[in-house]
């Protein structure tokens, strides 16, 4: 019995893969700016920590940018290998019963 994988195109896989760590890498940077604003504002440094505060809000909305547009290639690849699948079963089934 043959094998079959779903196809799936591998350019949209580590494109999403990409997407996925650009994200998580700009989440760090607003995690890392919010801890200096944090730290400026204990020290009473109210414009650094505003400073920083709003560098975070950028990372964060950038991190949510490149989510959705993940989610966006994720569900379009995911859909893919649904029906990719979905057809290898009904090929399967046909060829059993032949």
């Amino acid at each position: 019995m043959e094998q079959t994988t779903p196809c799936i195109d591998a350019a949209a896989v580590q494109a999403a893969g990409e997407l996925y760590q650009q994200a998580a890498q700009a989440l760090l940077l607003a995690y890392q700016r919010n801890k200096q604003a944090t730290r400026h504002h204990s020290d009473g440094a109210f414009k650094a920590a505003l400073h920083h505060a709003r560098l975070s809000c950028e990372h964060v909305a950038q991190a949510h940018a490149q989510l959705d547009r993940a989610l966006e290639v994720s569900a379009r690849l995911s859909s893919q290998a649904a029906t990719s699948v979905s057809a290898s079963q009904s090929r399967s089934s046909r060829s059993a019963s032949a």
